[in-house]
């Protein structure tokens, strides 16, 4: 059973007439959960506390959030708009996430997927970025060790853009793994191959950085040799997933080629390799700005966390994947 979080509140979140990040994507993800499906369980968006937020932001600029919002609208960042109705929005995006990783680790949900806005990874602890205002999956994530027994969480990141908010939260920590696939260079300009993690946390920061026009066959190699042998090896409690589709051929904003089925066979890698371990998955939306490419994708993802067949798309070897696991060879068994 699959718990989805999807309702037409996160569109309460106004950020313009023009601006990418628009309302209308979560209308038109919303349409693929109208209809009653045995294989999904919808659960009601919930408010993170302010307490949770904190786990993961500064106090002054959680506050700074909301009395801006409650003021009227404007700009957080060159990239982020708010309105008056963002900051409720916005902890509705973060427990949203969070309610799913409980009911997915209390066995009441295999897998879970949060269509909501504002996206997070951007975000770090003490402002907003790249249209993110709290990183939903980094809360998410502490929540878990904080309070949900997890002794190790690992993300996966397939974004277009690198989630430097989450890489900075977790880079001197040895209970989260950060795994990202992203073009490079690119906004935000971090994500190095050689940016690895510090400390206990060295290692644990799996940058797979890609120059521009890759295909589905090039993410499958990195998925398939990187990312399978590394969740093995790290044995995490839950993967989380920062899901953004705008690395979708379709995109307006990426520069890379993938197509809608790739999204799913990326999926498939992660279910089964989940469920060799016996862990829950949850996903939560990122980027896309392609409403039909970004519907596509989801739905493609939906019908293997439902238990379908993944697309079969066999991965390429070529010169940037090796690079990749000559870095991190040096701390996984790839």
């Amino acid at each position: 059973m699959i718990g989805v979080v999807s309702d037409p509140t996160f569109m309460e979140h106004n950020t313009g007439s023009y601006h990418p990040e628009t309302p209308i994507r979560i209308q038109y993800l919303h349409g693929l959960f109208t209809a009653k499906d045995p294989g999904i369980t919808m659960v009601e968006p919930v408010p993170a506390s302010v307490d949770d937020i904190l786990l993961n932001h500064q106090s002054s600029y959680v506050e700074r959030v909301k009395r801006l919002c409650e003021s009227g609208s404007g700009y957080l960042d060159p990239d982020t708009a708010y309105s008056e109705l963002s900051y409720s929005t916005a902890l509705l995006a973060a427990g949203s996430l969070i309610k799913l990783c409980e009911m997915a680790l209390n066995g009441m949900i295999d897998s879970g997927f949060a269509i909501v806005r504002p996206p997070g990874h951007h975000a770090v602890f003490e402002k907003a970025m790249g249209f993110c205002i709290f990183n939903n999956v980094a809360v998410a994530a502490r929540k878990a060790l904080s309070s949900f027994g997890l002794k190790r969480v690992l993300i996966v990141d397939y974004d277009v853009h690198h989630g430097n908010g989450t890489q900075e939260s977790f880079y001197h920590d040895d209970a989260v793994l950060y795994f990202s696939t992203h073009q490079y260079p690119f906004y935000p300009g971090t994500g190095a191959l050689t940016e690895t993690g510090s400390g206990v946390g060295e290692g644990l920061t799996v940058n797979c950085p890609m120059s521009y026009g890759k295909t589905d066959a090039q993410y499958m190699g990195v998925y398939r040799y990187i990312l399978v042998p590394v969740i093995k090896a790290f044995q995490p409690g839950i993967i989380l997933v920062s899901a953004g589709f705008d690395a979708h051929a379709q995109d307006p904003i990426g520069g890379m080629r993938l197509s809608s089925k790739c999204y799913g066979a990326i999926a498939g890698l992660i279910r089964d390799t989940a469920r060799e371990l016996g862990i829950p998955v949850v996903y939560t939306l990122e980027g896309g700005y392609n409403l039909d490419a970004q519907r596509d994708s989801v739905k493609e993802v939906i019908a293997v966390l439902k238990g379908g067949d993944a697309p079969n798309i066999q991965p390429e070897a070529w010169p940037e994947l090796d690079r990749m696991l000559a870095e991190h060879g040096k701390t996984w068994s790839l």
